[in-house]
């Protein structure tokens, strides 16, 4: 790539040798380079990133209110759009362990031989907030998104997540699949176990999806027992394989409280994807909810699909 030959050596030793994470983007938000200090920080080797678009939510930028900033309020795109320098004091990335961490950030705009390319400057926030600071901004975010059972997002986040895949879609055509799964014989495992088991149960299926599912997906606990999965899926083949693939996963793991007494966790769920014709967000969960509803008629731990009718 012609901006990434442009940074020479010497501007790559300097910027490695900063602690802070720096990473330049051309014009359509495609990663050329990617500093020393952006691997330590997020876990990414450069290797990882360089030749994908930032805009592939690969940190998962969120602010404090969990609203995702790589679909829409991006710093760096309006940087580019606009050659404006921003600077956010409290933002949030998801490294590639998982682990959310709490971030300033700064972006600034230059051009490498007639063309504009961006630069986003970030460090942990703990080092000039001081820890103390850090750590209470980070706990009112996770408090925020996260459910407290699950460690998943919670209805909270995945309302808003679902309003910008939507808005992304209408913009960009961006097609997404949604997928809504529900535990089986939870009240049976409550009733005969104990509510302690049933939370269990719940937190047993939670980990099944976090370990499982696609690094660019989102999984929320919506509810009671009830799991939504946002997907970036462009086929209805593609979504049945990844939900049928999910539901066998948690069928063949072992929640050894049910086990032991005679009783299985299974789950059902269905899946169906936007389309053209939606009028909201809200469609595309309401068709995987009533396939999720199909799968339970016809036995249970299975996976079914919705139809988009005419938006197909």
């Amino acid at each position: 790539m012609a901006g990434e030959q442009s940074i020479d050596g010497a501007f790559r030793h300097i910027l490695d040798a900063i602690s802070d994470g720096v990473y330049v983007t051309g014009p359509d938000r495609t990663i050329v380079y990617w500093s020393a200090g952006a691997e330590r920080i997020t876990g990414y080797a450069a290797d990882d990133v360089v030749g994908r678009r930032c805009s592939e939510e690969i940190l998962v930028h969120t602010d404090l209110t969990g609203a995702r900033l790589c679909l829409s309020g991006c710093p760096l795109q309006d940087c580019i759009d606009n050659g404006e320098e921003r600077s956010i004091s409290e933002v949030f990335l998801k490294r590639k362990d998982g682990e959310r961490l709490a971030v300033y950030v700064k972006t600034a705009v230059f051009e490498i031989e007639g063309r504009r390319h961006a630069v986003e400057i970030f460090g942990e926030l703990e080092s000039v907030a001081g820890k103390e600071l850090a750590g209470r901004i980070q706990e009112l975010s996770d408090s925020a998104v996260s459910d407290p059972l699950t460690g998943l997002f919670n209805r909270r986040y995945l309302d808003a997540a679902l309003a910008q895949q939507f808005a992304m879609f209408k913009r960009l055509g961006r097609r997404y699949g949604v997928i809504h799964m529900d535990i089986d014989e939870l009240k049976e495992i409550n009733d005969r176990l104990g509510h302690a088991a049933g939370d269990g149960a719940i937190r047993f299926v939670a980990g099944i999806l976090s370990d499982n599912v696609r690094e660019m997906d989102i999984t929320a606990r919506q509810g009671g027992d009830e799991f939504v999965i946002i997907c970036s899926l462009a086929s209805a083949d593609d979504l049945t394989v990844y939900g049928r693939r999910l539901v066998r996963l948690i069928h063949d793991s072992r929640f050894a409280a049910a086990e032991d007494a005679g009783l299985r966790v299974t789950v059902s769920a269905g899946g169906s994807l936007v389309a053209v014709d939606d009028p909201d967000e809200t469609a595309t969960l309401a068709r995987a909810d009533a396939a999720m509803y199909t799968a339970k008629h016809r036995g249970r731990d299975e996976f079914a699909t919705g139809s988009n009718g005419s938006g197909r």
